[in-house]
């Protein structure tokens, strides 16, 4: 019997060798305008698999969608397959208000839905703090006429603001108020292509330590951690932004500044000039403001709770991480900065979206500057816009922090115009897509 012919070690070992397939996460960051808006498809093992993050738009900041047109246009994309995984990272309009389109949701069967702790129906029985935020949640929506402006009553109260206060008053109610269709389809109204009703996560779990994780056989081979909201709620309430994010003095809202006092800098002693010893303390100057201009500071309090309740997780993907904070705002950060686990997982994501639209409060510039790898892609789903809430956003400070870091970015309002990276505009700028290697 002949030898069979020698091959070489070498030539052996490389027809062994399985042939790599280089796998990818797709994106997709729908034009929404001001709000959020994502399609996330995993390629798992036993198939794709597809995630919605968040469904809305503001009506003070609409992109290429209404609400019935966005669900339309997912749907056409989903092309008849389910949504194995829907996220409501938070209860804000401008997340949520897609979700309220129910009619057009009935034939789109849906596995799992993930909602922060603060929406569970039981949570809000068993803790008095949250019974009185959304109470005052509930009624915030009363302050509005059908059109979505400031009733007489409201504007009265709001008399001694100037116009573009009121505006912010009426742009944060707004966005406050009930959307009980949404709450409703996002608590009992999505199923599964059986019938039998999706699966609801409250998150975090709050048996578990900080920071949680859990698997779901619905996305085979992924890891959710879940870094946010934050369960206590000291941190939820805390809306103050620290000195340590790097802020610069005089950013809209950001440490420093004065938004809420009725005078000019031309009527105000400069500080050189002021006494050792003011006659009233802080605490009671505030005390007093509070006293004589409740609906403002309430409508401030009302956006700032419902942006701490946010979702933030770290999905974890092969070698992917996707890092989706919501709207998440300094209570969140402050304790994922202070946590060694929660800020390792966020400081080795491989994809970020950027927080509130690219807000002042949502990103500390300590993370990106210190923390954030280089080359990391990041997406704002964002719009521009005037008056004391919107101007700034997104923060012209964050765009150049991230230029300096060499951090590429999307953003929703201003797409490239062409393919760029890993980003690939729609022609219509209806969305932007997205490949990040898993």
């Amino acid at each position: 019997m002949k030898n069979a012919k020698q091959v070489p070690a070498k030539k052996q070992r490389a027809r062994r060798a399985p042939r790599h397939k280089v796998s990818a996460i797709e994106i997709r960051m729908y034009n929404v305008g001001f709000g959020d808006s994502f399609l996330v498809r995993l390629p798992t093992e036993e198939g794709e698999r597809r995630v919605l993050v968040d469904c809305g738009f503001h009506s003070q900041g609409k992109g290429k969608f209404s609400d019935a047109e966005l669900v339309g246009q997912i749907k056409a994309d989903l092309a008849g397959k389910p949504l194995d995984i829907v996220i409501a990272t938070h209860r804000h309009q401008d997340h949520i208000s897609g979700f309220g389109e129910t009619a057009l949701w009935a034939d789109v069967p849906v596995n799992e839905v993930w909602l922060p702790f603060t929406a569970d129906p039981e949570a809000i029985d068993k803790d008095p703090t949250l019974a009185a935020w959304n109470a005052l949640m509930e009624q915030s929506h009363r302050l509005l006429d059908p059109s979505g402006k400031l009733t007489s009553s409201a504007l009265a109260a709001l008399g001694a603001r100037n116009p573009s206060e009121q505006a912010a008053a009426e742009f944060m109610l707004w966005n406050a108020r009930s959307n009980a269709p949404a709450i409703d389809n996002l608590l009992n109204g999505f199923k599964k292509a059986d019938g039998r009703p999706a699966k609801r996560r409250f998150l975090p779990d709050r048996k578990y330590k900080y920071p949680s994780q859990f698997e779901t056989r619905i996305l085979p081979g992924a890891k959710i951690h879940v870094l946010g909201p934050p369960t206590d709620p000291k941190y939820r309430k805390n809306l103050k932004v620290p000195a340590s994010w790097g802020m610069d003095v005089g950013v809209p809202g950001g440490p420093g500044t004065d938004a809420g006092s009725p005078f000019s800098t031309d009527w105000r002693v400069p500080s050189d000039r002021l006494p050792s010893r003011r006659p009233f303390q802080t605490k009671t100057l505030e005390a007093i403001r509070l006293f004589n201009d409740d609906l403002f500071y309430a409508a401030k309090a009302v956006d700032g709770f419902l942006n701490g309740e946010s979702i933030v997780l770290v999905l974890e993907f092969g070698s992917a991480r996707l890092l989706l904070p919501g709207d998440a705002e300094v209570g969140s950060w402050s304790m994922i900065m202070s946590n060694p686990d929660a800020l390792e997982l966020a400081a080795t994501s491989t994809f970020l979206k950027v927080g509130h639209h690219g807000s002042h409060n949502a990103t500390p510039f300590n993370f990106i500057n210190e923390h954030l790898p280089t080359n990391t892609p990041a997406v704002i789903s964002t719009q521009a816009g005037t008056g004391n809430y919107r101007n700034g956003i997104p923060l012209q400070r964050l765009l150049d922090t991230m230029d300096t870091r060499k951090i590429p970015f999307a953003r929703s309002d201003m797409p490239p115009e062409s393919p760029k990276g890993i980003f690939t505009p729609d022609r219509k700028n209806r969305w932007v897509d997205c490949e990040v290697r898993c």
